[in-house]
């Protein structure tokens, strides 16, 4: 899984691609404009569907869960000139960070619950007890882990 997400992370970081999505914006586009262009253009199924790793085989097939939300959003994101990446949840989650330029810091996007800056929601509302979470910006991992558990559970 990790090899994936370092692949699929280094994938759609290609020039050509950013440059062939850029063109689908007229404009930049912000972080709301980009999570609705994303859930205007795919549905979340909970069925079985094929799985696509590339950005535009998202958008034609219209259909993901959240892998596929997630890396269309990243890729949207870093095409509207936002520096995001990947993060992987090693049990069975997917979502974003994007880079904060005001604040120095990574913000917690979860595209397909259309949620930002609220990492403790795995534990919290969905009672996860994160164990591994990896971030991938263009190939390179960093483990975030401790960025997700709340605050009574980060020593784990």
């Amino acid at each position: 899984m990790i090899e994936m997400y370092r692949s699929i992370s280094e994938e759609i970081a290609n020039t050509r691609l950013l440059n062939r999505l850029e063109k689908l914006f007229k404009k930049r586009y912000t972080l709301l404009e980009l999570l609705e262009w994303v859930h205007e253009r795919i549905k979340f199924s909970k069925e079985e569907i094929v799985r696509h790793n590339n950005p535009f085989e998202i958008i034609e097939y219209g259909q993901g869960k959240c892998r596929e939300f997630s890396i269309l959003f990243t890729a949207v994101c870093l095409a509207n000139d936002y520096r995001a990446r990947l993060v992987l949840d090693m049990s069975d989650h997917a979502w974003v960070e994007v880079w904060d330029t005001k604040r120095k810091s990574w913000t917690h996007v979860d595209p397909s619950e259309r949620r930002i800056n609220d990492p403790e929601m795995y534990e919290r509302d969905w009672k996860k007890n994160l164990k591994e979470v990896y971030a991938f910006e263009n190939g390179v991992l960093e483990d975030v882990t401790g960025s997700y558990k709340i605050r009574g559970n980060r020593s784990e």
